[in-house]
């Protein structure tokens, strides 16, 4: 592939495997083991992709993937052993692209490690077609990541505008949960993840959506999810 990749681990046998896949991938690995190492090496490295271990002895891995998304779109991959429903939603209420327990096993660890990737390299690739889509008073820019509602413009993060890119493509159409994960993320069949959840709801707070009454983005239940733009 070609990418580089910055590890951010504890020292121990768990981080020698987690380095060990990102080598498989061809992907040139630079391995830290504490956050303040990582921050530093993020700042000089820049890389494709950042891979954080929660249980670093200085910085917790949630607070280090809240400083990375202060300082750039950089995908964010959260690892964790036994990690708790709770950790997994704040890693992404935090910026992580993905979370992984792992006991999830190195070759689905390797499988979404490879889709983060994959995302970033189409994000970086230019697209001839039209980058706006307009709906009355709801603009959607996907190139600046910019969502204008009212005459109110709201910064996405690359993963929210993705999302919501592709429901606005389709609005009234219902967009299965399934889709969704695979031309967004890049994920195969069967993965579990919260991580549609999670983006659905940041996307509906900022379209200023009750969650508990959404009346935009809408869910199917089982299913997955519709847009309906507001009228003119």
């Amino acid at each position: 592939m070609g990418e580089t990749v910055l590890l951010a681990a504890r020292r121990g046998n768990g981080s020698e495997d987690l380095r060990r896949v990102l080598v498989a991938l061809e992907l040139t690995v630079t391995r830290v083991f504490t956050g303040t190492e990582a921050l530093a090496q993020h700042e000089r490295l820049r890389p494709d992709l950042v891979v954080v271990e929660l249980d670093l002895p200085d910085i917790h891995g949630l607070d280090l993937c809240r400083r990375l998304r202060r300082q750039s779109d950089v995908p964010v991959v959260v690892v964790g052993q036994g990690t708790s429903e709770m950790e997994r939603v704040l890693a992404l209420e935090l910026g992580a692209d993905d979370v992984i327990g792992q006991g999830s096993g190195l070759d689905e660890l390797g499988e979404r490690v490879r889709a983060v990737l994959s995302r970033g390299r189409r994000s970086r690739r230019p697209d001839p077609r039209p980058q706006v889509l307009e709906f009355g008073d709801v603009a959607i820019d996907r190139r600046a990541h910019v969502l204008t509602m009212g005459g109110r413009r709201q910064q996405l993060t690359p993963m929210e505008i993705e999302l919501l890119w592709a429901l606005a493509q389709r609005a009234g159409e219902v967009v299965t949960a399934r889709e969704l994960l695979r031309d967004v993320w890049g994920y195969p069949a069967g993965v579990q993840t919260r991580t549609l959840d999670v983006h659905i709801g940041r996307v509906r707070r900022k379209l200023g959506e009750d969650g508990r009454d959404p009346r935009i983005i809408i869910t199917v239940r089982s299913v997955g999810y519709r847009f309906d733009p507001p009228g003119p």
